[in-house]
């Protein structure tokens, strides 16, 4: 699993269905270009269903247009390393548990989520399409702290990090902070 997805895979549903999800998140904000708690999911469900798409593509194509700034970095390398290496596609389904706003991205800013996701499905697909393993983590619920950026007349995801795992505290150890 990439420590980063979560939700319906988008070539499950119809393209109308996917298409009307991308719009909806596009146009979705508040007076004043604040992002509320209803927009802040249409938007985090389209770039995570634009993202699984990417993921069980064979080619992995389009993740330009979903992802900039480190979270394109830590998708390509997500991407490189645990499909490509491999020969391997990706159908990922997760549960939206639970969504908080941190940051509604008023003015233009970047808006940044909370979210709680529970993995349903994981599959890793070999080239002829069969499942060559399954996440040993279905079943597991993730907290991910999420970023997002208006790029044109669409939303692209610039960070997410685990909220579970502790950020590094500078320690003294011999008159020296090591971090």
């Amino acid at each position: 699993m990439r420590v980063r997805r979560v939700l319906v895979l988008a070539r499950a549903l119809p393209p109308a269905i996917v298409a009307g999800v991308a719009l909806a998140a596009c146009s979705a904000t508040m007076a004043g270009g604040c992002v509320d708690q209803n927009a802040a999911q249409s938007i985090w469900r389209s770039l995570d269903q634009r993202l699984n798409a990417v993921a069980l593509d064979p080619d992995h194509a389009g993740l330009d247009a979903v992802a900039t700034g480190s979270a394109l970095g830590k998708e390509r390398q997500y991407i490189q390393r645990q499909l490509v290496a491999q020969h391997l596609t990706e159908r990922e389904v997760d549960r939206l548990d639970s969504l908080t706003v941190l940051d509604p991205g008023c003015g233009k800013g970047t808006v940044r989520v909370r979210v709680t996701v529970t993995l349903v499905q994981d599959d890793y697909l070999a080239a002829d399409g069969h499942v060559d393993h399954s996440d040993e983590a279905v079943g597991s619920t993730f907290h991910l702290i999420e970023s997002f950026a208006r790029s044109g007349t669409s939303w692209k995801e610039t960070d997410f990090e685990d909220a579970d795992q502790p950020t590094p505290t500078p320690q003294l150890l011999s008159g020296r902070l090591l971090y």
